[in-house]
This record gives structure tokens, C-alpha cells and sequence, in this order.
């Protein structure tokens, strides 16, 4: 598991960054995804260029060391064509404001000593300031209090990382910002000011509010910082994404809701299934929620079309987009059709010059089994466009 001692996170550069995933994975349109004319505004794109295909690196900082990702797993995954590590970093102080603490001092230096490892890997990686359910209700019930503890958050992070390379780590302002599209509008413009002070060269990652969905995109004023990237995530549709999720109430319906398709088609056979179930169940309320959003077909088409108002935000403003989080929960989702879902959505994202983060290493929606450490090769091929069969009819 991730070595415990501070000297051993050192490790010798051994793997250049690549562009686009470099020689070992080169989609069809790379060639002409990150040129100066595709994004004139923009001024990283050796950076940006990296970011075409990652993944969430979530429990880095565990409480329990078993948790914690496996560099030689790492590593394996960076063969496998993956350049771009998205690293969520969240502390208690964030909330409490004791920056002076022994063990805020402690978590920082071993934020370095990860960087430090995943950089040597060949990763390039963006810090992701992933706040609690505590800093969540604080922006959304006290925004002004919210965005003072988003500054200082940052001002002790960008002391943190003053150092590290602006061709090699990107900062993400606030994953799913809790508030208004007006509030995180001025905020982002504020925190944008600040940061471009403390750290002049790095490059900036900035989503619209809550869930960072593409609609929300689509009214999302840039800033004026040229070196900023904007992301989205993707989960749609939720129920599919979501099936069997343990930590939403009993009685919610993406908890109840198991073995959904995708694709789906018209009176679809599983859907109506389900619904049967719930209903014998006593779920009346779930099984209608189900029966009415997949009334019509759910299928690639409807990615295709998320991602098209991606593509026209990007295309009116001159800027890059990816999508930083997205993925289907393994627990209850069929197989065959959770990789075909990964599949067609890094598809139609390359297609568009969409870089691409997928939710995550090792937990539930990971490509990594977190006790073996062994690769889901199956999830990773489908991630890759290597041939994955359809959703079983």
C-alpha cells in the first residue's frame, strides 16, 4: 500500500508526460485537439493537453494507510494511457481557521510529498478543493462567511504548492459549489484576482455551481484569466449512474433502484421489471419516479447532446472544457452496461476535444479492486474505446 514514511514518497523522475496520453494512447483527433487555433484564448495547453484523460484520486489522504492508492498500481495505470491524476483535498482547518495547527502542518507536507510521487509517475495533477458537508452548509446558508473560508483555504494552499510547476498542476477553485449561479459568479471572479497573486502561472480549473452539470455551462460567464480550464461533471442519467447507492436513505429511489440499463429502449423490458418489483415492494413512489424518466429511450444520443452544449460554450468562448468527474457506481449496475455507459461517454467526449477525469480509483465507482489492487481491464478498455459489447437487451 502507499509507503509510510516521508522518504520513501520520493521518487526519481522515471516517466515523461506525454501529451494527449503520448505514444501509449493516442486517440484518432489528437492531432488536432489542442492546437493554437482550437483554443486561441487559452495559454497552457501542454498542460491542458494532459488533461484528456484521467482519474479522481480520492482516500490519499485516508486515516487508514490501507485505503491509501498503491504506487506500483499508479504506475500501471499511467502504462495504461492515463496522464491526469485530479487529487481532492479537503482539511479540517478549511473549516476552523487553526492554519497554525501541528496537523495541518503535517497533512500539507504529505500533499508535497504525493505531488511530488505522482509528478515522478509522469502525471501532471490538479488540486481540487473538495470541502466537507461543514464548509458545504456554511457557503450555502452564509456565503459571504463560505467565500472567506474558500480564500484563506486557498491562501494557505497557494503557500503550499508556491514551488511546484504551472506546467505540471492545476488548481480546481471549489468542487460543486454549494450556491447560486449569481454568488459563484462573483466569487469566482474575487478568488480568481486573488490566486492569479499568490500563484501568477498556474493554471486555473472553474465549474458552474452546484453539480457542475452541462446546462448550468451553458450561462456560465469565463473569467478574464485566459489560463483557466472549465469542467463539468457527468452522471446521467443519475438513476443509472447512481443504482444501489448505500449512503442515500432507505427509501430514496436511486438506492432502491437496481439493475438498470443503458441503453435503454422504448418499453423496455427491464425498466418495466423493476418498476413491478418496487411496486410489489411497496415503493409505489420510487417505481413511478423510474417508470416516468425512462418513459422515453435513454441513450447515446442523450450524450451526445450533453455534450454538444459543452462544445458550443467552448466553441462561442474560445476555451477548453473537460469533464472531471463521471462514472457508474459497480455495486447493482449490469456489467455490460456500465462499461458500454464509460465507453460511450470518453467516446463522444474525444470526439469533441473534451478532456476526461473518471470517478474513481478504488471506491465505488473505481477501476481498481481496493483489496487486490488489480486493474479492472474490462472498465479500462471501455475508457480507451477498445471493443466493449453493448447493454444486454
Amino acid at each position: 500500500m502507499w509507503v509510510r514514511t516521508l522518504a520513501k514518497f520520493i521518487l526519481p523522475a522515471c516517466l515523461a508526460m506525454t501529451a494527449w496520453g503520448g505514444a501509449h494512447a493516442s486517440p484518432q483527433n489528437a492531432d488536432h485537439c489542442f492546437t493554437a487555433q482550437t483554443f486561441p484564448a487559452f495559454e497552457n495547453r501542454a498542460l491542458l493537453a494532459t488533461m484528456a484523460r484521467g482519474v479522481n484520486l480520492p482516500n490519499w489522504d485516508a486515516d487508514d494507510i490501507f485505503y491509501r492508492p498503491d504506487l506500483s498500481t499508479l504506475r500501471r495505470l499511467y502504462e495504461s494511457g492515463f496522464t491526469h491524476i485530479r487529487l481532492p483535498v479537503f482539511h479540517e482547518a478549511f473549516n476552523t481557521g487553526d492554519w497554525g495547527s501541528e496537523d495541518l502542518s503535517k497533512y500539507s507536507t504529505e500533499l508535497l510529498a504525493v505531488l511530488e510521487n505522482l509528478l515522478a509517475i509522469g502525471f501532471t495533477v490538479t488540486v481540487d478543493l473538495h470541502p466537507d458537508g461543514t464548509f458545504n452548509k456554511v457557503y450555502r446558508t452564509a456565503p459571504d462567511e463560505g467565500y472567506r473560508r474558500l480564500e484563506d483555504s486557498w491562501r494557505h494552499l497557494s503557500s503550499v504548492l508556491d514551488g511546484t510547476s504551472p506546467a505540471e498542476v492545476a488548481l480546481e477553485f471549489l468542487n460543486e459549489p454549494d450556491t447560486s449561479p449569481e454568488i459563484w459568479e462573483d466569487h469566482t471572479g474575487r478568488l480568481s484576482r486573488k490566486l492569479r497573486e499568490w500563484l501568477p502561472d498556474h493554471t486555473f480549473v472553474v465549474g458552474p455551481h452546484g453539480p457542475m452539470r452541462h446546462e448550468s455551462l451553458a450561462n456560465f460567464p469565463p473569467l478574464t484569466d485566459g489560463n483557466t480550464v472549465y469542467a463539468i461533471h457527468f452522471y446521467d442519467p443519475f438513476l443509472f449512474t447512481h443504482q444501489g447507492a448505500e449512503w442515500h436513505p432507505p427509501d430514496d429511489t436511486a438506492r432502491l433502484a437496481t439493475g438498470i440499463p443503458f441503453p435503454t429502449k422504448e418499453n423496455d423490458a427491464r425498466i418495466r421489471a423493476l418498476v413491478s418489483r418496487l411496486q410489489a415492494e411497496g415503493h409505489e413512489q420510487a417505481a413511478e419516479e423510474i417508470r416516468r424518466i425512462f418513459e422515453e429511450p435513454w441513450t447515446e444520443k442523450d450524450v451526445q447532446n450533453a455534450f454538444s452544449t459543452i462544445e458550443n460554450w467552448s466553441q462561442k468562448h474560445g476555451l477548453p472544457v473537460v469533464i472531471n468527474e463521471f462514472g457508474v457506481l459497480s455495486y447493482d449496475a449490469p456489467r455490460n452496461d456500465r462499461l458500454y455507459w464509460l465507453q460511450t461517454v470518453t467516446k463522444e467526449a474525444e470526439a469533441l476535444c473534451i478532456g476526461w477525469t473518471h470517478w474513481d480509483y478504488s471506491d465505488g465507482f473505481g477501476i481498481v479492486d481496493p483489496m487486490s489492487q488489480a486493474l479492472d481491464n474490462e472498465a479500462i478498455n471501455a475508457l480507451f474505446d477498445r471493443p466493449v459489447s453493448a447493454g444486454a437487451n
